[in-house]
């Protein structure tokens, strides 16, 4: 008899079936034998010459067009069954022997429910990109001099400085895994509704009884390209949105050190949002009421919440291109045409 698969690896396509083989291949790839390895495709888009590819390597395929992420990937990670899962979003891929580590630590470590590595960041060809040119949540300098850090079901009192602020560990969810039961109950139930599911992972795995292992291992290949979904406007509502869920689920649970954490960060979505949607509107053309009803509605923003108002080009840069707009449409889109403005769609995110 065959043994029962140890993981469950639930790799994620939207829309697009340009990367996924690449993924599949990588899972394929691993050290461990095949057998103990369970392969799921969830995908919101027909393709019959991708699902006769997939059924001839053994991956089962799910058919689901359901638009919010959380719930997408809930149905496709109950569609599994074993003990253990890692989630894959379809551009990413892993090293060889993410699996094996994986497998390792879980069995090391009865007491821990959640795993993270860090990442290597590819380009659009999946090739090596400067280490320089990586922003800190693919650095994640930390681990360098800590390396892997292993937090007990006991040692989670004051975890906010050390997830959010010293490590980027809420980022990336093709970087994670988990036990199945992290999803049980209310957990599962918030984990449906949010847009960010490599936060809610993270914060599931806080408020569950059990601990959390981050590794200083580079086990996750993540590709960087123009359409990744964090480099959006929109992508700052499902941010704003999902923080504030985070901060009630938080709060459900008694973590208020989380849910003021994760407030704060829904403030900063908030402003970013507001920001990116008065430059947008410029960028388009707007009738000048409608921007100025929004620079004016900005600046009341600011004024109501003060750690948001800081004096510095992203914070105010755009209320002073919104007043050129005023002044002179004409001239500001052939300005913005020949030099766009950068910063305002996709200003600095808060720390994780």
């Amino acid at each position: 008899m065959a043994s029962a698969p140890e993981i469950a690896v639930v790799i994620g396509a939207y829309s697009r079936d340009t990367y996924v083989r690449d993924a599949v291949r990588s899972v394929l790839a691993q050290t461990v034998p095949r057998s103990s390895v369970e392969i799921l495709v969830t995908k919101n888009f027909e393709s019959a010459a991708l699902d006769a590819e997939l059924a001839h390597d053994g991956v089962r395929v799910l058919q689901d067009a359901t638009p919010r992420i959380g719930t997408w990937l809930l149905a496709a990670i109950r569609a599994t069954k074993a003990p253990i899962v890692t989630l894959l979003d379809d551009d990413d891929r892993y090293a060889p022997e993410r699996l094996a580590r994986v497998l390792e630590i879980f069995r090391t470590h009865p007491e821990v429910g959640f795993y993270r590595n860090r990442v290597t960041l590819v380009d659009l060809a999946g090739g090596p990109t400067p280490v320089a040119t990586w922003p800190p949540r693919g650095n994640d300098p930390y681990f360098d001099s800590h390396g892997p850090t292993l937090i007990g079901p006991d040692g989670k009192g004051d975890l906010v400085d050390l997830l959010f602020r010293r490590t980027r560990v809420s980022f990336n969810s093709s970087s994670m895994a988990f036990r199945r039961e992290l999803l049980d109950g209310r957990r599962g139930e918030h984990f449906a509704l949010t847009r960010l599911p490599d936060s809610s992972l993270l914060l599931n795995a806080v408020v569950s009884p059990l601990g959390l292992f981050l590794d200083d291992r580079r086990l996750t290949l993540h590709r960087v390209h123009p359409s990744n979904v964090t480099r959006n406007t929109g992508w700052l509502r499902w941010g704003m949105e999902s923080s504030w869920g985070f901060a009630v689920e938080s709060r459900e649970f008694g973590r208020l050190d989380f849910a003021e954490h994760f407030e704060r960060a829904a403030l900063h979505y908030d402003r970013m949002l507001r920001a990116g949607e008065l430059t947008d509107r410029i960028a388009a053309g707007a009738d000048r009421r409608e921007v100025a009803r929004r620079a004016a509605e900005y600046a009341r923003f600011l004024g109501r919440h003060t750690e948001e108002r800081a004096w510095s080009r992203e914070v105010w840069g755009v209320e002073a291109y919104a007043a050129s707009y005023l002044v002179s449409p004409a001239l500001t889109r052939r300005v913005q045409r020949a030099r766009p403005m950068a910063g305002f769609a996709g200003p600095s995110l808060p720390a994780g």
